[in-house]
């Protein structure tokens, strides 16, 4: 026998006074260069190997629903191993994506994408780290590009962007390729209908939604079930805030139903619900399985749409069920699609498990959060304020624990879009939330506050940060002492509106009530154990890549790891920590591993560690009893202080920069680790690679991996920043050598390096090599040029001949060909920077032999040839003094070898030393560089 639902399904509950209201009353203020996949030309597509690919059913059909919301891509035709996968277009708010979503049991599938109305000039890939140039082919016909998916990046998605790069936030649209696993069939729930047709099988344990909320809004129609609230006294009768007294036993207003396409709706004012609408029908579903715990203990939704207030399931503990947890299970064509909210102060997120444990979410439905129609004032006009309503983002784990998510789809929040506030053992496996537009405060991942979570396989497309926590709440803006919100009702002066701030109170009360706790409290714990990994993220507008630390309301934060974490396109910062407000945080540990974060929108450095500097912080009594600060640990609710102690342990490990920005600074940590770092694709060997301002470090280490897997301390100093070579013979001289592996110097004896030669038959050759010297804070005591000798041209000439290097500081701007430019990148011997040598003006290296390493003519054909190795030094001290005196950001430097009949020498350049068409033998170590000691 079916019981039915207990009175806990009652509708529409009048609110409880709770014993936690605020007891006191004073007001309170609220508180570039990206690495492209560059186009390779033909017209082979790559052969494909056997691969299963799964198209999805589309979304929203079923259940008597038989069109699709979602409108197919018109730019892209997408083809999955040689399956065909129709993309579909996101356009809520602009028109940034198109989707391509499909599972498939090959985490490297051949993508091809056919453009038939585009020409393909460039094509990004990204993470940019794992698709380099040459990753991606494009037809001869310039309309179909093709790759195959990174098994290096570990990832079940990419992003593809056709003309365009992670600098244009909007996209054109862009291309998202979503490659779920195929689903393990084990999640998915006997989905036998019951044979009494209530959508209830006490055989199989499973509840079909569809089938039992047909017969709930049958017996109960939403228009009569729907009542609006009662007039209540309020909360905060006979109290005085900011200078207005509210009156003994004032009282909300009568609430009443108003047309659902009215606008601007405040509670107590309540939309009419549709007669379709199954809000009600899925608290009576969750109901009739807690009733029933023997014997239910799934939740199915078949294939259709369903529109309510969200997946709300509150004081749930599904270890009481059958096998200890709630199953909730979506089928691949469902569509649960949130509503234009009841009232603007409503509280209903797409997803939110509140009060509630041991619950798995399974399926691979989607969950639409209706944001831009829910904030849009043309829809309904319900602005998301903080002053003005709750906060609610898309997906939200609230008071609750041992929580599972897998495959979850979610888009269109109305805020953040995944997000813990007191969660304790949550997983998250191959999440999605795609929200590619610029609704405010949309971010990714949000863990505010929790412990032990988890999430392994994420992807979103936000507004805002990629992931952030520090028990940051919006809605503690809200909140009747929130300065806001009687500022928004003129409180404290003569046209204070009392009726329309007690009304505003209550939907705040109303909404505390039904959760089981106030806007203040719904952080309050310390945050530990928090492991985010193999995730995929972009930004279109303002956002961090990782934040940590705001508003942590006094609690620890403590065990942050990031493994595999790669950020698109944020425009504010990359790692980025608080050390204030409300108040200091107290950050114990982040570790930061095998990422990639874009940095092509930066104007900052990609890290910002801002720690303690030993003083102490208060929290007071007041802050603890009345704001929800992290209560005195000896349990008294008086005033204590702790100390603002440095972070702990900041690590980064095999973490990759897409490009140099200006400096990062470390500031308050204890031990700080920086291995193995990547800024625009090459390894952080010296340290004007990633510049760095630091205060109150305790320990500094940064290292790298050598090419014999040694690990080495990063030098200071700079590697070039553009080298090349020039040639005085009459087939070299109107060439530029930048891009050739090595560096060339043969002198002709006209002029002490050789640089006033002219005319004749000479065969003359001189390198420029250039080194940014922005990151210098003082001038050095000591520097040194590095370069990496590769061998002379003639087998005729001894090995046991001896030369020696020359050096001069040259300037760009003051040519051969009289002109006032000749750049590294267009010199040639005929436009080359201009100088005369002499005895003084040179510094020169130590004599060394020449050895036995013979390295032909000629351009490419010396590549894999072997490489003598050696390190010939020059002292060059005063050079960089005096650039740093001028305030030059670059040191501009001409080498000649000294002299010596038939002395041709070589030495590794910069392209030479790493990228994909290095010389064979070639190492990062080997560029040339400067170092310095300061």
């Amino acid at each position: 026998m079916i019981r039915p639902a207990g009175g806990d399904a009652d509708p529409n509950p009048v609110p409880a006074r709770r014993g936690s209201r605020v007891k006191r009353f004073i007001a309170a203020a609220a508180g570039a260069t990206i690495t492209a996949a560059s186009l390779m030309l033909t017209g082979v597509v790559p052969a494909h190997a056997a691969t299963t690919v799964h198209t999805y059913a589309p979304t929203g059909v079923g259940g008597g629903t038989t069109t699709s919301p979602d409108v197919a891509s018109t730019k892209y035709q997408v083809q999955v191993a040689g399956t065909p996968v129709q993309a579909v277009q996101y356009t809520e708010n602009g028109h940034n994506f198109d989707i391509a979503r499909f599972a498939s049991d090959s985490r490297t599938p051949t993508i091809t994408v056919t453009l038939p109305s585009t020409t393909i000039d460039t094509v990004n890939v990204y993470p940019a780290r794992y698709y380099p140039a040459g990753s991606v082919s494009v037809s001869a016909d310039k309309h179909t590009l093709t790759f195959q998916m990174s098994a290096a990046a570990g990832l079940n998605q990419a992003i593809v962007m056709v003309n365009g790069d992670s600098t244009n936030a909007t996209g054109q649209p862009y291309l998202a390729i979503v490659n779920d696993p195929l689903e393990d069939p084990a999640q998915r729930p006997n989905t036998t209908s019951a044979p009494d047709g209530s959508g209830v099988n006490l055989q199989t344990g499973v509840v079909n939604f569809q089938e039992f909320a047909a017969k709930y809004l049958a017996a109960h129609p939403n228009s009569a079930t729907q009542k609006a609230p009662a007039a209540t006294t309020s909360s905060m009768a006979g109290k005085t805030v900011d200078g207005t007294a509210i009156p003994a036993g004032q009282q909300t207003s009568a609430g009443s139903l108003v047309s659902a396409s009215s606008v601007n709706v405040r509670y107590p004012k309540v939309r009419a619900m549709a007669a379709g609408d199954v809000t009600y029908a899925l608290q009576a579903a969750l109901d009739t399985i807690k009733a029933n715990p023997t014997a239910l203990n799934t939740l199915y939704f078949p294939n259709g749409t369903y529109v309510w207030s969200g997946l709300l399931v509150n004081a749930l503990d599904g270890s009481k069920l059958k096998g200890g947890k709630l199953k909730i299970y979506t089928d691949e064509g469902a569509l649960l699609k949130n509503r234009i909210q009841a009232y603007m102060e409503a509280f209903e997120p797409a997803i939110g498990i509140i009060n509630s444990s041991n619950i798995e979410i399974d399926g691979r439905g989607v969950f639409d959060g209706n944001g831009v129609a829910n904030y849009n004032a043309s829809s309904s006009g319900d602005l998301h304020d903080a002053y003005r309503s709750q906060h609610q983002g898309g997906v939200m784990v609230m008071h609750s624990s041992d929580i599972t998510f897998n495959d979850t789809y979610e888009r269109n929040a109305k805020q953040w879009n995944y997000e813990t506030h007191s969660a304790n053992r949550v997983t998250f496996n191959n999440i999605k939330a795609l929200t590619p537009y610029r609704q405010p405060w949309i971010d990714g991942t949000d863990f505010a506050s929790g412990q032990d979570i988890t999430a392994n396989g994420v992807f979103t497309l936000g507004n805002d940060d990629a992931f952030a926590s520090g028990h940051y709440n919006p809605s503690d803006g809200f909140t009747p002492l929130a300065s806001g919100v009687w500022n928004n009702f003129q409180l404290g002066t003569s046209s204070a509106d009392v009726q329309g701030y007690v009304n505003a109170v209550a939907a705040h009360d109303t909404v505390a009530d039904d959760l089981g706790f106030n806007n203040y409290h719904w952080d309050n714990e310390d945050s530990k154990n928090i492991s985010v990994s193999n995730t995929l993220n972009w930004s279109v507008a303002a956002g961090n890549a990782i934040r940590i630390g705001w508003s942590p309301y006094g609690y620890r934060l403590t065990n942050y790891t990031f493994d595999n974490f790669n950020s698109v396109s944020p425009a504010a910062g990359g790692i980025f920590t608080h050390n204030s407000p409300n108040p200091y945080p107290r950050i114990q540990s982040i570790v930061v591993k095998n990422s990639s974060i874009d940095t092509s929108r930066f104007t900052k450095g990609p890290i910002g560690l801002n720690g303690g500097n030993g003083s102490t912080q208060t929290i007071t009594a007041d802050q603890q009893a009345t704001y929800g600060y992290a209560p005195n640990p000896d349990g008294s609710g008086a005033a204590y202080t702790y100390t603002r102690a440095p972070i702990g342990t900041f690590k980064l490990d095999n973490v990759w920069f897409s490009q140099q920005n200006t400096s990062s600074s470390l500031n308050g940590a204890t031990n700080v680790t920086l291995n193995n770092i990547r800024v625009a694709g090459q390894l952080v060997e010296y340290t004007s690679q990633l510049p760095l301002t630091t205060s109150g470090i305790g320990t500094l280490t940064t290292t790298y991996t050598d090419a014999n897997g040694q690990t080495q301390n990063v030098k200071a100093g700079a590697p070039t920043n553009g080298d090349t070579w020039v040639g005085a013979w009459t087939g070299d001289q109107t060439k530029n050598n930048s891009s050739d592996l090595t560096l060339i110097t043969r002198n002709t004896g006209t002029g002490l390096m050789g640089e006033q030669y002219t005319t004749g038959s000479g065969d003359g050759k001189l390198s420029y090599i250039q080194f940014p010297i922005s990151s210098l804070t003082k001038a050095p005591t000591q520097a040194t040029l590095h370069l990496t000798y590769v061998g002379h041209r003639y087998s005729t000439v001894p090995s046991t001949d001896t030369d020696q290097l020359l050096v001069q500081p040259v300037s760009d701007t003051t040519c051969t060909g009289g002109g006032t430019s000749c750049p590294i990148n267009t010199m040639t011997w005929q436009n080359r920077p201009s100088f005369t040598a002499t005895t003084s003006s040179v510094a020169k290296s130590a004599t060394f032999t020449l050895g036995s390493t013979i390295v032909p003519e000629g351009g490419g054909t010396h590549q894999g040839n072997a490489i003598d190795g050696r390190d010939i030094t020059v002292d060059i001290t005063s050079f960089v003094q005096n650039a740093y005196a001028a305030n030059q950001s670059t040191l501009l430097l001409a080498v000649c070898n000294a002299g010596g009949t038939n002395h041709e020498l070589r030495f590794v350049s910069s392209e030479g030393a790493t990228g994909s068409g290095k010389l064979t033998n070639g190492t990062a170590e080997m560029a040339p560089g400067v170092t310095v000691t300061p």
